[in-house]
């Protein structure tokens, strides 16, 4: 079989898996939608017919107006990036679509959706294809745990379910490494997972600080906690600076960026992907960014939602400006920091923190 025959049976092949994954995504995401809507029938007197609602749909709209909003807070946040990284670099930035490059977000995202999405020949089609939307849906499930301050919507254990979500969101970078069929994107998968060990054991110890300190592990209660101005960064401080090395590397951005090393490993997990794949694949990652700013903002600066909203701000612009002044780390450094540096700094503060709380 020759070349184009080869290509023109990965392509139908590609074809019958994104039907097949259509209608059964649709199938799917139509018994979700149902199912915590519908209305059983009680066990001992017959409900109206006229009464029944399978669905109240101001209720869905609701629901999906928050990912909406953090679809557009992604694309903004990449404008800002370019635009921070433009002053510190001392050139224009994007300044030619709309206002003063207002729309330059929409104007990448059409490009990359219009572009063609290749699958490699020796790829595994249904993990290639897969990848990215298991990426972008862990991504967007940890704005669930959004501290808001209505009593509809909240988790009582959240910080259990964060450190869940963060641990889950290493393996959407696993599967499109292995299935990319290429030795670049299989060492930046091997990366990450190396990374993720490293960085989520201090990052335990700091959520046993925060959860010792407010006695709750619900992230709209430790917020309130800290309305009194009392903020947990005072007596945490050397727990924040841990913390803000572990959101570094949990979302991979520089100094940290070993995944996607552009000097090693031409782009890392995602190098065999174009189009569509790789967008999904950055809106997942900057959402990433975004929630854990929202996340540090509400565990150690929490309060009232201007505080919050503020802090938050801050954070996502520091992520910008370590990117843009720090180089990359050598990747056995990183290690070596996690296992022997911040390891030892968590645990003598968690001994300092169970003796403060004691007494």
């Amino acid at each position: 079989m020759n070349h184009s025959a080869k290509a023109s049976l990965t392509m139908s092949n590609v074809e019958c898996l994104f039907k097949v994954f259509s209608k059964s995504g649709v199938i799917f995401s139509t018994y979700i939608l149902l199912s915590p809507y519908q209305v059983l029938a009680d066990s001992f007197t017959p409900l109206d017919p006229a009464k029944v609602v399978l669905v109240d749909w101001a209720a869905v709209i609701v629901s999906i107006i928050p990912f909406v909003g953090v679809l557009l807070a992604v694309g903004f946040y990449t404008l800002l990036e370019r635009k921070i990284l433009a002053i510190i670099m001392i050139r224009k930035g994007p300044s030619k679509v709309s206002y003063m490059g207002i729309l330059q977000p929409f104007s990448d995202a059409g490009k990359l959706l219009c572009k063609e999405f290749i699958v490699p020949t020796r790829a595994n089609v249904g993990p290639f294809i897969l990848a990215p939307a298991l990426m972008l849906a862990i991504s967007l499930l940890g704005w669930l745990l959004y501290p808001y301050k209505s009593a509809e919507v909240f988790y009582v254990f959240g910080v259990i379910l964060f450190m869940v979500i963060t641990s889950v969101s290493v393996y959407g970078v696993m599967m499109s490494g292995w299935a990319s069929n290429s030795k670049y994107s299989l060492l930046g998968a091997v990366r990450a997972m190396a990374q993720s060990i490293s960085y989520e054991i201090p990052m335990g110890f700091i959520f046993f600080c925060v959860v010792l300190c407010s006695g709750v592990f619900m992230f709209q209660e430790i917020s309130v906690f800290q309305q009194s101005l009392f903020f947990f960064f005072l007596p945490l401080c050397v727990v924040m600076l841990v913390w803000m090395l572990c959101m570094l590397a949990e979302t991979n951005r520089a100094p940290f960026d070993f995944v996607e090393g552009e000097s090693e490993l031409v782009s890392g997990y995602n190098v065999e992907y174009s189009g569509g794949g790789f967008a999904v694949m950055f809106i997942a990652e900057y959402s990433s960014i975004l929630l854990s700013s929202v996340m540090s903002a509400a565990m150690f600066f929490g309060g009232n939602e201007a505080l919050v909203g503020f802090f938050m701000m801050v954070f996502a612009i520091f992520f910008v400006v370590v990117r843009a002044s720090l180089p990359r780390l050598r990747y056995d450094k990183l290690m070596n920091l996690c296992w022997t540096v911040l390891l030892c700094v968590m645990l003598t503060a968690s001994v300092c923190v169970v003796v403060l709380v004691g007494v």
